[in-house]
């Protein structure tokens, strides 16, 4: 060890040394400031990550609640759909159904008209033929009151004669008797 009061010489490689070791400890120190600097950084960053991290932790919780429901709504919406399916082929059928009597319906307004213009026609020709109908019973009718005009007349007159042809059917009527009776005798 050296004294105090002696000066210490230095080579200039020991300086040397020194002072690369006194940069070396310096850069350390700083080394020390800057990683204290970014080891400070880096945990306000991790405690803001961290909560960044809760905070997805949360929104995850939230969407899994939210797939959960989504999936409940998914499995109702998919028996909604399966339902208004069957409604919709029901529906379908019915259309068809409705589209078939609408056919039928047409087919059976134009069998209406054609059969609504064949009556007009079988009544305008049965009204023709009725007004010949009545022409000739009035004629029939002037007819009768002639005949019976006639007959009020006529009918003393043939009365005699009904009686007067009784008469002689009887006579003939007797006249027939007799000559059976002669034929019958005749013949024995």
């Amino acid at each position: 060890m050296q004294d105090a009061g002696e000066k210490v010489t230095m080579t200039d490689d020991e300086h040397d040394e020194i002072l690369n070791e006194l940069r070396e400890f310096r850069e350390l120190e700083n080394m020390k400031v800057f990683l204290q600097t970014e080891n400070a950084g880096l945990k306000n960053e991790i405690e803001f990550l961290t909560g960044e991290l809760e905070g997805i932790n949360i929104a995850v919780t939230t969407a899994e609640k939210d797939m959960a429901s989504s999936e409940v709504k998914t499995k109702k919406c998919s028996k909604s759909i399966e339902k208004l399916e069957v409604k919709r082929d029901l529906l379908i059928t019915e259309v068809n159904d409705i589209r078939l009597q609408m056919n039928a319906v047409g087919e059976d307004e134009e069998s209406s008209s054609i059969l609504e213009d064949s009556l007009q026609n079988e009544l305008n020709d049965i009204m023709a033929e009725k007004a010949v109908v009545i022409k000739r019973l009035n004629g029939i009718k002037t007819g009768l009151q002639k005949i019976s005009g006639d007959r009020e007349v006529k009918l003393p007159h043939l009365k005699g004669c009904d009686s007067t042809l009784k008469q002689i059917r009887n006579v003939l009527k007797e006249a027939q008797n007799r000559m059976e009776v002669s034929l019958m005798l005749r013949q024995k």
